[in-house]
């Protein structure tokens, strides 16, 4: 099983994260993804995954959107999977489409009645690399963006995301100050570019950050973390924590021990940056 992680062209940093890849033969694999902020663009290259117990063969490209827990993936024996990681706020600038539309949902491209998307479908799946198959997309991205006005909430919303990685535990009051709005309209906005609402996003970022923290600290160290991103006390650790990566600490802990036999583990972290 080889993953790959690859970084978009210099034009298109402010708007895809970065390029995920991953190919196996002969190997299958289970994992929870647990949700990341960020909504992607999924081409099955090979055969699609098998989702919490439901595999759609039909569905080889689509858009999904914001999860606000995890989701159960297996892989067939045959994979070859390419994802873009957008921006949070990115989507919508790009596709004309607000983001909330998507949550918790996988729509295939050629349900959202737009040939171009239908067209870069079948560009991207028939390309011959996965360097050719990027070239594609970024393209794609450079024709959309032009063809959309620029966006007056681009900039405020790039740094009310930056506030949050920096912070999860800042106030939404805090975050409608940054992006110069009212706190219903900073979540209107917020909520119809990046998918999911300001608290859903501080909730899952700071998930994030606890879950990157209590990989590189020892257990005793877990007592910190609680106080240091804001929770209540353990048991509330804990129940975030079973809400989003669908286990308790200990058994995601061990999880990631198991995909390490694996030669996946390094691939499965870029996944959730």
């Amino acid at each position: 099983m080889v993953t790959r992680m690859l970084l978009p062209t210099p034009p298109l940093r402010a708007f895809v994260h970065h390029y995920w890849v991953m190919q196996a033969d002969r190997i299958s694999t289970e994992m929870n993804i647990v949700p990341t902020g960020s909504m992607k663009w999924m081409f099955h290259r090979r055969t699609p995954l098998v989702v919490n117990g439901v595999v759609d063969n039909s569905n080889v490209a689509s858009v999904c959107g914001q999860y606000n827990s995890c989701i159960h993936v297996h892989t067939a024996a045959a994979t070859h999977l390419l994802f873009v990681f957008f921006r949070p706020y990115a989507l919508k600038m790009i596709m004309g489409i607000p983001s909330d539309v998507f949550f918790e949902e996988n729509v295939s491209m050629d349900l959202l009645g737009q040939p171009d998307f239908h067209d870069l479908k079948l560009r991207v799946l028939d390309s011959a690399t996965d360097e050719d198959a990027i070239a594609i997309i970024e393209a794609f991205i450079m024709r959309q963006l032009h063809r959309c006005a620029d966006s007056v909430y681009l900039k405020p919303l790039m740094a009310v995301c930056s506030a949050i990685d920096a912070n999860p535990t800042v106030s939404t009051g805090r975050l409608s100050d940054i992006a110069c709005l009212s706190e219903r309209q900073f979540r209107r906005v917020f909520t119809e570019h990046v998918g999911i609402t300001p608290k859903q996003m501080i909730r899952t970022k700071r998930f994030l950050h606890a879950s990157r923290l209590m990989q590189m600290l020892d257990d005793g160290m877990l007592t910190a973390i609680v106080d240091d991103l804001g929770f209540t006390d353990h048991s509330h650790f804990n129940k975030e924590f079973r809400h989003f990566a669908g286990m308790s600490p200990s058994e995601y802990l061990a999880h990631l021990r198991e995909i390490e036999h694996s030669n996946f583990l390094r691939g499965y972290r870029a996944y959730h940056e």
